[in-house]
């Protein structure tokens, strides 16, 4: 490991360690421009890094996550893979994270006949008038509700829950298909419905 290489390694993991983000990706550009002849691991490294602090602009806890795992893998002698490692669980991630959207996309575009649905505002401006239950009921054989995000599909599934439709949120997350199952906020929202509990 070169004089320089140990110096901006420092200098880039307490900008990461202070959440720090911006300025670790700063340094890592410095470190690109100043920095000649790396060799696989270093240049690894600041790659697996670089990828963390953009990752964590979003997504904070899961990057911070891979940051402390790596850690643990990197300190295990034996491992001269661990970056390696980590840049496929971020891509992993990214793939799992593409597959959601991909769902929510086709919910969306769904070619859903007009005459047998309702966009869920829609619900929601029906269902503040006359309550969420007398709402459902009215619509329940006679209409589909069309969603057009995720944050309204799991208020509403909560909302099935918090009334006693806890069968019909079962039915839900079933027919969104196994796609939805990536996210931690559906797969811990299905959870508490499989345990019958309130949400």
């Amino acid at each position: 490991m070169t004089k320089d290489f140990a110096y901006f390694k420092r200098k880039v993991k307490l900008a990461f360690n202070k959440r720090q983000y911006l300025r670790t990706l700063e340094i890592l550009s410095y470190a690109h421009i100043l920095l000649e002849n790396l060799n696989e691991k270093e240049a690894l490294y600041f790659n697996m890094l670089g990828t963390l602090a953009d990752m964590a602009s979003e997504y904070e806890d899961e990057a911070r996550a891979l940051f402390e795992y790596y850690q643990v893998i990197h300190n295990n002698k034996n491992n001269q893979e661990a970056e390696k490692i980590i840049l496929e669980m971020i891509e992993n991630f990214d793939r799992n994270l593409y597959t959601l959207n991909l769902a929510i996309w086709s919910l969306q575009e769904a070619e859903i006949d007009r005459n047998d649905g309702i966009l869920y505002e829609d619900f929601e401006i029906h269902s503040a008038r006359v309550g969420f239950k007398e709402a459902f009921e009215d619509l329940m054989f006679s209409s589909k509700i069309i969603f057009t995000n995720k944050n309204e599909f799991l208020f509403f599934v909560r909302n099935l829950v918090k009334f006693g439709f806890e069968d019909i949120a079962i039915n839900y997350f079933e027919n969104a298909g196994n796609l939805l199952f990536y996210d931690k906020a559906f797969m811990r929202l299905y959870q508490k419905i499989l345990q019958n509990k309130k949400v």
